[in-house]
């Protein structure tokens, strides 16, 4: 895989967190296209997924688990099952079912998901400051997941959710007066500063989400400001302007938003 491409998935994601060389050297060594990927937080296989393009969604799916987990120093790591397109069904349904993974709230095929696990062909490590891949992936931890898996009665993946039976709403005095929810200042700078990066830190990425409010590029060049709303969808203004020029749903997809704005806006492009 391109080093410039894995870079752009990498940092689109916001993981705050430089890459394992393993993880590099494992998608270099192995030409991943379709198959499975198994993910691992601390001892545990946490989400299960197939793609016909493997790193990319896996990194994908790894952001978005990632940021479900509230302590973020913990270890992760990526295991990779290529396998063809015609098995890639019984394979996920299989492994979803042995390993009731916590994020894997469904099943493919339950009709397939008694066949064959899908055979593991590299694992690495995923962050830089782990010492080694996370245990997830170790056999003792695999094999106790699957003791875990077969003795829960009601597995990730077999929840569903009932149905309220609808009721007449209660009539509502027209002259009674509801408090709306408010959203303050205070809420907005504190979802802010849990998301955005210090400016007493080297500027690491082409655009950064400053834990102030300001945006920067990786030059150091203001360029504007960041908010989140009370739907922590966060937005941009630039330098100068009194509203927002966009929103978007994540912060990682504002911030590719904002390069290709200033790119535009300047005609320079901003190094990685």
């Amino acid at each position: 895989m391109r080093s410039s491409t894995l870079y752009f998935l990498w940092n689109r994601q916001v993981f705050l967190r430089n890459r394992h060389q393993d993880f590099d050297a494992l998608l270099e060594h192995w030409n991943l296209s379709t198959g499975i990927y198994l993910i691992g937080c601390a001892g545990k296989i946490v989400y299960v997924g197939q793609s016909t393009n493997l790193p990319t969604r896996s990194i994908d799916s790894l952001g978005s688990m990632y940021h479900r987990v509230p302590d973020t120093s913990l270890p992760w790591s990526i295991a990779y099952a290529p396998c063809s397109w015609e098995e890639m069904d019984e394979c996920e349904s299989t492994a979803i079912r042995a390993f009731a993974p916590r994020f894997n709230t469904s099943i493919p095929s339950v009709a397939k998901s008694q066949g064959r696990l899908p055979d593991i062909i590299g694992v690495a490590a995923v962050f830089q400051d782990q010492s080694r891949p996370c245990g997830a992936f170790d056999q003792s931890c695999m094999a106790q997941q699957m003791v875990d898996a077969l003795a829960n009665p009601a597995p990730p993946w077999s929840r569903k959710k009932k149905r309220r039976k609808s009721e007449p709403r209660p009539a509502v005095e027209t002259d009674e007066f509801i408090a709306p929810v408010e959203w303050t200042e205070e809420d907005a700078a504190a979802l802010v500063k849990s998301y955005g990066v210090s400016l007493s830190e080297p500027l690491k990425f082409p655009i950064n989400l400053c834990d102030e409010g300001s945006v920067v590029t990786k030059d150091g060049e203001f360029i504007g400001t960041w908010a989140m709303d009370a739907h922590a969808f966060p937005s941009f203004t630039p330098d100068g302007a009194s509203s927002p020029l966009f929103t978007a749903s994540l912060v990682g997809i504002l911030c590719m938003d904002i390069r290709d704005w200033y790119e535009a806006e300047t005609g320079e492009e901003i190094a990685y």
